[in-house]
Formats: C-alpha cells, structure tokens, sequence
C-alpha cells in the first residue's frame, strides 16, 4: 500500500514544478518567520516588531499563494514563477533583507526554476553517424579564372 501511495506522489510530482513549489514555499516561510516571532537569548528577547512586519506577512503570504499555485495549477507556472522572482527581490529591500537572505535566495531559486519548467518530454539524442570516406568519388571541378 505503501508503494503504490509513494508511485502515485511520484507521477503526481512529475507533472508539475514540484521542487520550484517547494523551493517558494521555503522562502515564503522564512520571510514570514523573523518579523512574528521573538528569540529569546539569555534573559533578552529578540523582536521585529516594525513596518517590516506588515510588508512580510502580504510578501511572505503572496509567495506562498505563488507556491500552491505552482503545485496546484502548473499551467500558471511562468506568471507565479515571474511573480515570485519580483516579490522576492522586493522581499530584500522591504523586510529584513529578505528573510536574511535566505528566504529571498530560496525564493528566486524556485521562480527561475518554475520560468524554466516545462511538462514536455525529453526526446532522445539521435546517435551520430560514422561518415564514410570520401576516397572512391571524383575530386570536384575547378573553375579557373582568367585575370582581365
């Protein structure tokens, strides 16, 4: 039972761009992770608690709509995926270098990944043909050219 649930994840995944989703989805939860939460170090708490917060949580939610709809609707894989290279690089400007960078790298990762997906498949390299020698045909005509 366990096999076939895993062969049809497999043919599920293979039809969609499933690595760009999860790669997205990644990002979208490290945008969404500093600002909403407090580290706590010793006795001193670590909170965002700026504008930054609010920009993460539309940022951070925006990509992870773009990550379901990778997954979901994988014939809207070029928009999501150029919509979340731009929220991503919007990310770094606006909310805490973008999850500290990680978030915006993990982000850009999946929307160039979800732009270069595509559902055809691979054909197969034709192999190359020995040539064969040329020794037994008559060499070329030449022209020759008479100088004026």
């Amino acid at each position: 039972m366990l096999l076939t649930i895993w062969r049809g994840f497999t043919a599920w995944r293979r039809g969609r761009p499933f690595w760009a989703g999860l790669f997205v989805a990644a990002g979208a939860l490290i945008i969404l992770f500093p600002p909403f939460v407090g580290v706590k170090l010793g006795d001193m708490v670590i909170s965002i608690k700026t504008i930054g917060g609010t920009s993460a949580l539309l940022i951070g939610a925006l990509l992870a709509i773009c990550a379901v709809s990778l997954w979901v609707q994988p014939k809207f894989r070029l928009a999501a995926g150029l919509v979340t290279v731009l929220l991503s690089l919007v990310a770094l400007v606006v909310t805490n270098l973008g999850g500290f960078l990680a978030g915006t790298v993990l982000s850009l990762l999946g929307g160039a990944l979800a732009v270069a997906w595509t559902d055809e498949p691979k054909k197969p390299k034709e192999p190359k043909k020995p040539q064969e020698p040329k020794a037994a045909e008559e060499p070329e005509p030449t022209q020759r050219v008479q100088p004026t």
